[in-house]
């Protein structure tokens, strides 16, 4: 990944620089050897790996925009109330938290179907895919999603009467969301995620009450390699749902843009005593549930 240090800030280089550096100083090495002198500073070794070090490539403008249109079947370019609470800037790309919220009735008639995250600097646009219902009282959610660069992160969101509007926001990062160069086993044999929830046991009738949960998961990228040179295939929490007796009252379709040991908050109503059942689903097919029952008084 780019490094992108604030001015007057030394940039402490990604693994995969350093790298670099290592090649290009071996490299030069070999040329010292056979009187081929050839003057290597520090600088000249980024400068020569910067492409090296740039990838993967980022997607850009157009990728994203053909994004949103095979998503929502039309170019989105009315802009509207959507709240992306981030920070202004983070020192890592890997780590940064995200609220998303759209003021509306929660009513059939008016809520979000679907509020879908884009960041254009990142190698794949897509981040999170969230499917809101009235049961959640309130159309917010929280996350922690890795960006590759400061960028202007896009939320575009399809109510249920069929409009569709964006917004965005501008995220300043030192440090892109770089990896080890060399990706280790991080699923040996029998691997199995802890899953961690947060609900209350008791709520009122209609009471909008928050709900947060957290799975044990790397997020392998695809953007790796093994020790072998092969590239590491993508292998995710793929999707999560939150289902009250047997019904989904909330959904999220994970990219790898989100962090590792992916975290989701939303909030929920219940009319009545449920059974909540929070199941995460792996790109490998694997599913992971917890239950919990949430008394209605």
């Amino acid at each position: 990944m780019v490094l992108y240090p604030r001015p007057e800030t030394k940039a402490r280089p990604c693994s995969g620089a350093l790298l670099i550096e290592e090649v290009a100083v071996s490299k030069q090495k070999k040329l010292n050897s056979s009187n081929t002198m050839l003057p290597m500073t520090r600088r000249a070794v980024f400068a020569s790996g910067f492409a090296a070090c740039a990838l993967p490539l980022r997607a850009d403008d157009a990728e994203t925009s053909a994004a949103i249109f095979d998503d929502f079947g039309a170019e989105v370019s009315d802009f509207g109330n959507i709240q992306i609470t981030m920070p202004d800037f983070s020192d890592s790309g890997s780590s940064v938290p995200m609220e998303i919220e759209i003021p509306s009735a929660m009513t059939p008639a008016d809520y979000p179907t679907v509020v879908r995250v884009y960041a254009p600097r990142n190698p794949r646009p897509r981040v999170i895919a969230l499917y809101f219902t009235p049961a959640c009282g309130q159309a917010w959610m929280s996350t922690r999603v890795r960006l590759g660069a400061f960028q202007d992160v896009i939320a575009v969101a399809e109510m249920a009467d069929g409009r569709a509007f964006r917004a965005t926001r501008h995220v300043d990062v030192t440090y892109g969301a770089c990896e080890d160069a060399v990706a280790n086993d991080q699923f040996p044999p029998g691997w199995e995620p802890s899953i961690r929830i947060a609900v209350p046991q008791r709520v009122s009738k209609n009471e909008i009450f928050a709900i947060r949960t957290i799975i044990n998961h790397p997020m392998e990228t695809g953007l790796r390699r093994d020790k072998t040179g092969l590239i590491v295939p993508v292998r995710i929490a793929d999707r999560f749902s939150c289902l009250a007796d047997g019904v989904e009252v909330f959904g999220a379709k994970l990219e790898p843009a989100i962090a590792a040991n992916p975290y989701i908050a939303f909030n929920l109503r219940l009319l009545e005593t449920a059974e909540l059942t929070f199941r995460w689903i792996d790109t490998n097919g694997d599913v992971y549930e917890r239950k919990s029952r949430v008394e209605v008084e």
